[in-house]
């Protein structure tokens, strides 16, 4: 109220002033911006009047706790509320065995995107539309006021209400993981990173932005503006991220991945909810535009409530009632006190369990683990006629390297101790496993030499030139290597110097993106061929 009556006053002030000087022209003009303020007061006070009235997207749940109906007083609306166990809000808290509750509702479950996350004014349960009212949702509040468990209780609540199959979760806290990791074990999430392996969490934006692309390619290909509408639509996919600002801090040239969701995302079935602590500036405003459901808990000042909601009401919520919040959803605000679950494990477990009833899963994981340091030839399978050199990464998952002599030649550039030796005794071995026919040359450097007058160097140059055989071939530079008379693809051992390692062929962004541990571990190289390039693990015996 008082970011417009203010303005207002001093209007008035002005207005008297100019009207005292006989300055007409100008009195005309600030009279006019006098009413204008004016109307805009009286209609953010009636505002305020309807947003503690019911609302649509706010709805009494059939299980509501006892004794809390819609029948409350309104005079309830600027009362503490009482928080309620989130078991009660979702209809079995005295259910000894809640997992036949939750199978049961998977059964009968929408295609929609709602969950109860806590009490109303009035006692009943807030229901919040994420499909209806976002798509994306934001979440703000200071430090202690319940954020985390918001999240948590929203979670929860849309895996107790959806099936794995129809709604899934990518978590990123960064935070620590203490919110999130209590929720990696439901069925429903594809994906838990927090900010103690800033590598691990750069392969989840990664793979969030490979999964928007291939929506867009199924939407192109079933020819549909949303894939929603379709007869077996993927699964929603909820990317929930805790404490923005530390993403956009730590990794910001990964961040505008997050924006391109919060654009496309409606139409592709994803949804994203991004809780932060001050929404001033450390939300871009292309992520805001998109994102009209807001959640607003305890925040010390009322610029930052008035830029959540609005109004300024946020900013006098109770320390004393953490959980409390005010949500904007359609342009009208409801008060709300999230639910509160002392063990998330159980109900966890209890979703667990709903899962095996239906003997179904969420899919597998959107991305793994980094490649690790060590890997042993026998744990990695191999095809029929296939040979296994180790464990591929593309940046966003990691699978078998297999081996082909079938196409063609393969060079093995680096130093020595990178792992040439170990890698070219792998591929013999195979080889004769599989009764593959492949030549293996280790230190080669002196037979590619074009003034050499050895004749054995004259006949190797002719068997790796004539195509014959699959050659396998070990040397220390790239400078005598010619592509593609010698070979086809490339395993090459980076230095870590910029200009070596892009002369030996490694793209510019993967040698941006090598760390110090690639560098120092055995058996790290790049595996080039046909146009792409992926970072490899070479295996030992």
């Amino acid at each position: 109220m008082c970011a417009y009556g203010a303005p207002l006053a001093a209007q008035c002030v002005m207005l008297a002033m100019l009207l005292a000087g006989r300055q007409w022209l100008f009195a005309m003009m600030t009279a006019s911006g006098c009413v204008a303020t004016l109307a805009s007061l009286v209609l953010m006070a009636s505002g305020r009047h309807e947003s503690r009235s019911d609302d649509a997207g706010w709805t009494m749940e059939p299980h509501a706790p006892p004794g809390r109906g819609a029948g409350a007083d309104d005079a309830a609306s600027s009362a503490p509320i009482t928080p309620i166990p989130l078991a009660d809000v979702l209809g079995f808290g005295g259910d000894a065995a809640p997992f036949r509750s939750i199978a049961h509702r998977w059964c009968v479950a929408d295609g929609g995107c709602r969950a109860p996350v806590g009490a109303d004014a009035h006692g009943r349960a807030a229901v919040i539309d994420l499909a209806c009212f976002g798509p994306h949702a934001i979440v703000a509040g200071t430090t202690g006021s319940g954020k985390s468990v918001l999240l948590q209780d929203w979670c929860l609540a849309l895996a107790c209400r959806y099936p794995p199959w129809r709604v899934q979760f990518v978590l990123l806290d960064f935070k620590g993981g203490s919110a999130m990791d209590a929720l990696a074990g439901l069925p429903h999430v594809r994906g838990c990173v927090n900010d103690l392996d800033l590598a691990y969490a750069k392969r989840a934006l990664l793979a969030l932005e490979h999964e928007l692309t291939r929506r867009e390619r199924l939407a192109a290909a079933r020819g549909v503006a949303n894939l929603m509408d379709m007869a077996d639509p993927p699964a929603r996919l909820v990317v929930v991220v805790d404490e923005f600002h530390m993403l956009t801090g730590q990794l910001p040239d990964l961040a505008g991945r997050l924006t391109r969701i919060a654009s496309l995302g409606r139409s592709l079935g994803m949804h994203l909810i991004v809780c932060t602590q001050n929404p001033l500036g450390e939300i871009g405003a292309p992520m805001k535009a998109n994102m009209a459901l807001r959640i607003c808990l305890r925040v010390r000042d009322m610029m930052q409530s008035q830029e959540m909601l609005g109004a300024a009401d946020a900013a006098g919520l109770r320390v004393t009632e953490p959980g409390a919040a005010i949500a904007r959803i359609d342009d009208v605000l409801v008060r709300l006190r999230c639910a509160c679950d002392p063990d998330p494990d159980r109900l966890v477990a209890e979703i667990g369990r709903a899962s095996q009833v239906h003997g179904r899963r969420g899919g597998p994981p959107l991305f793994t683990a980094p490649l690790p340091r060590l890997v042993h030839a026998g744990d990695v399978a191999a095809p029929p006629g296939a040979i296994a050199i180790g464990l591929e990464d593309d940046g966003v998952a990691v699978g078998q390297c297999l081996f082909d002599p079938s196409d063609g030649n393969l060079a093995v550039v680096g130093r020595p101790g990178r792992g040439r030796t170990t890698l070219l005794e792998t591929i013999g071995e195979g080889a004769r496993a599989t009764g593959a026919d492949v030549v293996c040359i280790d230190d080669a450097d002196a037979w590619f030499d074009p003034f050499v007058a050895d004749p054995e160097a004259a006949r190797i140059q002719e068997l790796v030139c004539s195509g014959r055989r699959c050659v396998v071939f070990a040397l220390g530079s790239s400078r005598r290597l010619r592509v593609p008379e010698h070979c086809t693809r490339r395993l090459v051992f980076p230095v870590g110097e910029r200009a070596v390692d892009l002369a030996d062929g490694i793209p510019a962004g993967i040698v941006d993106a090598l760390t110090a541990e690639d560098l120092r571990t055995p058996g790290r190289g790049v595996l080039i061929e046909a146009g792409r390039a992926r970072l490899v693990q070479c295996a030992v015996r």
